[in-house]
């Protein structure tokens, strides 16, 4: 352990080494799960937490529920090289009703400076989808957590559901949304460590905790909560998208000047 954390992993943009982007203590890219007796011990961005045991049981019921329920929606492989932008712009070519709203925030209410990411796909049946490719507890968690902050945002928000449906009708190729949308269900769709199976005990412990909170809370509003684990194909090309958002897309709602000034 003394190794790990005084070792220091670096990320460059070149082979050369000559661009460097940042870095981490090397004990930062490691997670894992410690169990002493009845005790559950995780280490997690460099540090030992300890969560009761009885508590991640009672989690560990709802989570089981979640994630055995048969998917609703089937979506296509991902393949290993992508990312993740590549993948939801791949949805919409090969599953009818899919419109790709990743990059797009929305302005309003509470997010009226950065916006907020709705959805990264708006399903078939109006279901908020949200896709993240992971290989730990931390992106997982956020992207419960951006779940829970999208459906409160259109919940409480008239001008983010203004601004919602009036993106869906201009990206949507002539699907729309009624003027006072708001969510039924929400989606999760996961690629877990190029693959893997997800169930309650591939799931990262940290991640089941989020995701039951997430749930539970969302539930009581009366938005029904799914969590689909995405299958890995082999590798191909990215898909040649014609007309592929900028990385840094403007939110929805920026005034024309606010756009050329980012």
């Amino acid at each position: 352990m003394g190794a790990l954390r005084d070792g220091y992993v670096r990320m460059y943009a070149d082979d050369e080494g000559s661009e460097f982007l940042g870095g981490a203590s090397s004990i930062k890219w490691l997670e894992a799960s410690v169990s002493l007796g009845p005790r559950r011990f995780f280490l997690l961005d460099g540090q030992w937490y300890e969560i009761d045991a009885h508590y991640l049981e009672n989690h560990y019921a709802r989570v089981a529920r979640i994630l055995e329920a048969p998917p609703s929606l089937d979506l296509p492989a991902w393949s290993v090289t992508w990312a993740e932008r590549d993948y939801n712009d791949w949805v919409p070519l090969n599953r009818e009703g899919y419109v790709c709203l990743d990059r797009r925030s929305i302005r309003g209410g509470l997010h009226r400076r950065s916006g907020v990411e709705v959805c990264d796909l708006l399903g078939p049946g109006n279901e908020l989808v949200h896709v993240k490719r992971a290989h730990g507890s931390a992106p997982l968690s956020h992207l419960f957590s951006q779940g829970l902050v999208a459906a409160e945002a259109l919940l409480n928000s008239p001008d983010v559901r203004a601004r919602f449906t009036a993106a869906v009708r201009e990206y949507g190729r002539g699907r729309t949304v009624p003027e006072d949308f708001t969510p039924k269900k929400i989606v999760f769709a996961i690629l877990l460590k190029d693959g893997e199976h997800l169930s309650p005990e591939t799931l990262f412990p940290f991640s089941q905790v989020t995701l039951a909170h997430t749930a539970r809370t969302l539930e009581r509003q009366g938005i029904a909560v799914e969590v689909i684990g995405i299958n890995a194909s082999a590798s191909q090309s990215a898909p040649l998208i014609t007309a592929r958002f900028p990385r840094a897309a403007p939110p929805y709602g920026a005034t024309f000047a606010e756009s050329l000034r980012r």
